[in-house]
């Protein structure tokens, strides 16, 4: 006589399931919102501070290396370069919006960045022309051809300048935003529900580095510009690609 035994069916696991994070009874990925809005506030603080670190180190240097008066003409020069850049951006995809009835965010962001790509070379174009004209003058010759050296130490001092106004309306930014996760209201509660959503795209590094990195090709469009100043033609669809480029990178 043979015996025929089946198997017991596997118990059920999630019966009586209990998240040890937030009680709700069925298994999940449990994400300590808690948790990632403090990890978010103390990275937002961390890199502003460094942020103004760098520029104040970049200015500090750049005042001993170089005569402080020149120095800190073309670094307001390049700041204002930014500021009028971001500003004329804003205004094309402003202009755009209210033309087409487009409002949608992604859209006005991505017409203010395009236009102020285009209109970056023109800026460093502009200032080129001043630095050669100041430089020209101080050497007491408008013919005289420019130094290397000095040409150098103009687009450094424009590339920090337009930094300091790039990582100065980053820093804006991140007060702005830590004030915003800290608050108790609807707009607060968004504001962490985004923290939370994304939380594992893109790092605060890469964000620096673009900066960092936008202010060094700014400047050398200035030194480019000095001694060629129809290379602004050329430079305005490199830029825009290069923009497009860099974007596509980051994204992917």
């Amino acid at each position: 006589m043979s015996t025929h035994s089946e198997s017991a069916p596997a118990p059920d696991e999630s019966a009586g399931y209990v998240c040890p994070h937030c009680e709700a009874t069925h298994e999940h990925d449990h994400v300590d919102e808690h948790a990632v809005v403090l990890a978010r506030l103390t990275s937002l603080a961390r890199f502003a501070w460094l942020r103004v670190g760098i520029g104040v180190l970049a200015l500090v240097a750049l005042l001993v290396l170089t005569p402080p008066t020149a120095a800190l003409a073309y670094v307001l020069a390049g700041l204002v370069a930014w500021a009028l850049t971001t500003a004329l951006g804003l205004l094309v995809a402003s202009v755009r919006a209210a033309r087409t009835g487009n409002r949608r965010e992604g859209a006005f962001v991505l017409t203010a960045v395009l236009a102020g790509a285009a209109l970056t070379p023109l800026a460093a174009f502009g200032v080129a022309l001043a630095a050669r004209d100041g430089l020209a003058g101080a050497g007491g010759s408008g013919s005289s051809p420019l130094a290397l050296g000095a040409a150098t130490a103009v687009a450094v001092a424009a590339a920090l300048g337009w930094y300091l106004g790039s990582a100065g309306s980053e820093v804006v930014g991140t007060i702005s935003l830590r004030r915003l996760l800290l608050q108790e209201s609807r707009a607060g509660e968004a504001a962490r529900d985004v923290a939370v959503r994304t939380r594992a795209s893109g790092h605060p590094v890469s964000d620096l580095v673009w900066t960092v990195a936008s202010a060094l090709v700014f400047g050398l469009w200035v030194f480019a510009c000095q001694f060629l100043p129809v290379l602004v033609i050329v430079l305005i669809p490199l830029h825009v690609a290069l923009l497009v480029l860099s974007r596509r990178l980051r994204e992917a």
